[in-house]
């Protein structure tokens, strides 16, 4: 019998013998994985399980590839194997090549492209150096050719996988859309000419022409192409892809923080103007599915080349797999475990090519310049290219996690929950002893003195904090919700909507300086200048006068709901809005449009059970509820989950603003709880905290002053805040329908000012992940002409110099 050592040994031979066969084969398995999962990155929501998986095939296949080139370059030329083993090592080279749909795990991969380019000289070179070890052995002779086949289609898609990288780094994209410098009109030479007239004794007349034509020819909604409905489906499908890509072409620079003109404004103003909501929502789709491909697969390089690419890997994969194929059959030393795994290697090799050469093919990439695949455009637009979801998360709901149950018995598991309880009943080492006592004294005596209930908690919070790693790390459990098709069309109505009066009002506007122009061409019966004057001052006929469209653009684009109290004439809440930091004001509605959520929707469940059907004005009063909802929830979760930077310029006051809101908000539900728990009746302890009283709990807390006048303002807790605008909002606002419709406008605001002003590095790290609602408002909103980007507004001015006598 083998002892312990024998069966290390034995176990160690057959490690060996077949160590280079599974890693090999482990290698072409997470390369098939890739290839059909990878498609699926961009539509999957953000979870744990799924950045493992992407993690681990990322990271493991370069690993595993790598690590079995080592030891192919480390292996006996004596064996009779060994020569096609040698043979392996090209097609170990092809898989770190990597699939098409998937080049980076995130942004921060593409800045190390030069990295991956020193990975390629080494990982080239260890091929060539397993070549050189057998190059002489008079059985791989058989293999030279179809190992050179592998190897230079390994070399091109590990080349193109470099380029990719190097393609999709922001700085690459903001040199593909800047062009050349622009230097503008010569302003030196307009006045040495200015100059010259003057010196000669003439007034010189500066007539002054912009780039930009105004209006009416310029007006959006002028150029708006009605739908030719005799188009048929086929056509309309492939014009939504072109203008997508169209769109993506000349906005792709918003991902870099670039500038646009008013000419970009007025051809997507052009094109969005008068369309609905579903088809808004499904061209910027298209678009960021432009901008995903862009940035997170190969489709940076040129079509033309990828192509080329394409055909030419899998033609040297074919030819390389059909002459080993006739090599390894007629010779017979190989062991058949080392023929089946090479016929799988080359099998694997020309399946990937083949199903990335199909997938590029039919691609809405091959849409953009033709129309051979006319037939399925109208398949490609229906295609999903986001997750079509958005994440919810909700302070109270926070705030709740991990209260003690009713009918807990054990007192053990509530950890300093039951300390709690047995501070405020007096009960001592013995806990709670004396059940006929009334523990009103007790618990008096305990109120009065916070300081030791307030370290007690303070010690359960850190010890949570231990616990968890993170304190915010209890968000994983985050839930997500569709992004309904109510919740776009409601979203974009109010974009389109702020468009359309500002149209208005530019109409207006213009009608006002062409009257005042016609009273400036008036004959006056002022007199000439004077010749002194005419010697030192030029007289300006014409002037580049932009219209006040673009500071109203900019002024619409930096409100975020203080222009619907404007609107709807509330002045009492404006305090909410005004004069405070964004991610203060988010969580105060936060905080109150989830205690008006939480209110009438439970007294709407009870009316309902009792009324037989609801009116229109009820639903439409719930579906107003239901969005409000959603946005908060949402604009939260971004907020304290995905980066608060994406909604603050500080990130360190916005995370401190939302721990100690949760903290003061989980210390009072800790009390209610314990005291509740405390009461000897089964009413009292129905009284305990949970999901269906806790905006009892914070609204029966009188709050005739705002918590900073009270407390200070080391402590940035907003709750009491956000209870107070729950009240406000009650009172202000009787009719629930008009309430939640001005809470619904609030929060559609809240997210244009929030989409525009986070940065479009955020807006991009976050298309890995399924994509985020957010991300659509943004583009929406920057082709409806808002946003910070809009940076020219007149384009270059023309000088125009006519002198003239000072007599005449």
């Amino acid at each position: 019998m083998l002892g312990g050592g024998g069966y290390r040994q034995k176990l160690i031979q057959v490690w060996n013998d077949w160590q280079v066969s599974v890693l090999v084969l482990l290698s072409l398995t997470l390369q098939l994985l890739f290839l059909s999962t990878a498609g699926a990155r961009r539509r999957a929501q953000p979870s744990w399980g799924k950045k493992t998986y992407f993690w681990a095939l990322y990271i493991g296949s370069r690993f595993i590839t790598t690590y079995s080139l080592g030891i192919l370059s480390r292996a006996s030329t004596g064996d009779a194997n060994a020569d096609i083993q040698a043979f392996w090592a090209s097609l170990l080279l092809f898989h770190l090549g990597g699939p098409d749909d998937f080049t980076a795990l995130s942004l921060e991969d593409n800045k190390l492209w030069d990295r991956r380019c020193l990975e390629l000289f080494i990982q080239v070179s260890t091929t060539l150096y397993v070549f050189s070890r057998y190059v002489l052995d008079p059985g791989f002779r058989r293999f030279i050719v179809p190992f050179a086949l592998i190897f230079s289609a390994g070399v091109v898609k590990y080349v193109e996988q470099v380029v990719a990288l190097h393609h999709a780094t922001m700085e690459a994209l903001i040199k593909s859309v800047l062009g050349k410098p622009d230097a503008g009109p010569d302003y030196a030479d307009t006045i040495n000419r200015l100059d010259g007239i003057m010196r000669s004794g003439a007034l010189p007349s500066l007539d002054i022409k912009n780039e930009r034509v105004d209006r009416p020819n310029s007006d959006p909604e002028a150029n708006v192409q009605v739908k030719d409905y005799s188009e048929d489906e086929q056509q309309v499908a492939i014009k939504t892809i072109r203008s997508a890509h169209s769109l993506f072409s000349r906005f792709s620079v918003l991902f870099a923080d670039g500038i646009f003109s008013f000419e970009d404004r007025q051809e997507s103003q052009a094109m969005f103007l008068r369309k609905d909501a579903r088809w808004a929502f499904k061209i910027v789709e298209i678009e960021l599915g432009f901008a995903y491909d862009r940035l997170y697969t190969k489709a940076s390089v040129s079509r033309g080349a990828r192509l080329a690419v394409r055909v030419c890997s899998l033609s040297l994969t074919l030819a390389a797999g059909l002459w080993a194929a006739l090599a390894i059959l007629r010779a017979s030393q190989y062991r058949q475990r080392h023929r089946c795994v090479t016929y799988a290697l080359l099998a694997g090799a020309a399946l990937n090519d083949a199903a990335i050469l199909a997938a590029h093919a039919f691609s809405v990439w091959s849409l953009v310049h033709g129309d051979w695949l006319s037939w399925c455009s109208v398949m490609l637009v229906k295609r999903r290219r986001w997750s079509a979801s958005m994440a919810q998360s909700n302070l109270v709901t926070f705030c709740l996690r991990k209260l003690p149950s009713n009918n807990d018995s054990d007192p053990a598991p509530l950890s300093s929950s039951f300390l709690l309880r047995r501070l405020l009943l007096g009960g001592g080492r013995g806990g709670v002893q004396q059940q006929d006592a009334s523990p009103a004294p007790a618990l008096s005596t305990t109120l009065a003195s916070m300081d030791e209930f307030q370290k007690l908690f303070e010690r359960r919070s850190l010890l949570d904090q231990v616990r968890s790693g993170s304190f915010w790390s209890k968000y994983k459990h985050t839930k997500y919700v569709p992004v309904s098709e109510k919740l776009k069309d409601f979203i974009y109505a109010q974009l389109e909507e702020k468009v359309r009066r500002l149209s208005e009002y530019d109409k207006r506007m213009e009608r006002e300086r062409e009257r005042e122009r016609k009273r400036v061409r008036a004959p006056s019966p002022s007199p000439s200048p004077s010749p002194s004057a005419s010697a030192t001052t030029p007289t300006q006929t014409g002037t580049s006068t932009t219209t006040t469209t673009s500071s109203m653009y900019s002024i619409l684009t930096d409100c975020r709901g203080d222009q619907v109290m404007k609107d709807e004439e509330i002045s009492n809440l404006s305090w909410s809005l005004e004069k405070k930091e964004f991610d203060e004001s988010l969580l105060i509605w936060h905080i109150a449009t989830d205690l008006r959520f939480r209110e009438e929707a439970q007294a709407a469940g009870a009316a309902a059970s009792a009324a037989s059907a609801a009116t229109v004005d009820q639903r439409e009063t719930r579906k107003h509820m239901e969005i409000a909802r959603e946005l908060s929830n949402y604009l939260y979760y971004i907020m304290v989950v995905v980066h608060p930077l994406m909604l603050s310029s500080s990130t360190t006051m916005a995370i401190k603003r939302c721990r100690d809101t949760c903290a003061e908000a989980r210390r009072l539900f800790l009390k209610d709880h314990v005291m509740a728990a405390a009461g000897k009746g089964k009413g009292d302890r129905r009284r305990a905290v949970g999901e269906d009283n806790a905006h009892r709990v914070l609204l029966d807390v009188d709050t005739p002053l705002h918590a900073a006048v009270v407390k200070g303002d080391k402590c940035k807790s907003v709750l009491w805040d956000g209870c107070f605008l729950a009240r406000e909002l009650r009172q202000s606002m009787a009719d629930p329908g008009r309430r939640w419709r001005v809470v619904c406008k609030v929060w559609v605001e809240m997210l244009g000012y929030a989409a525009v002003h986070c940065g479009g590095y955020q807006h991009a790290e976050r298309l890995k992940d399924g994509g985020e609602l957010i991300t659509f408002v943004c583009l929406l909103m920057t082709h409806l002409g808002m946003g910070k980007h809009y940076r020219t507004e007149v384009g270059d001015a023309y000088a125009h110099l006519s002198p003239y006598s000072a007599a005449a």
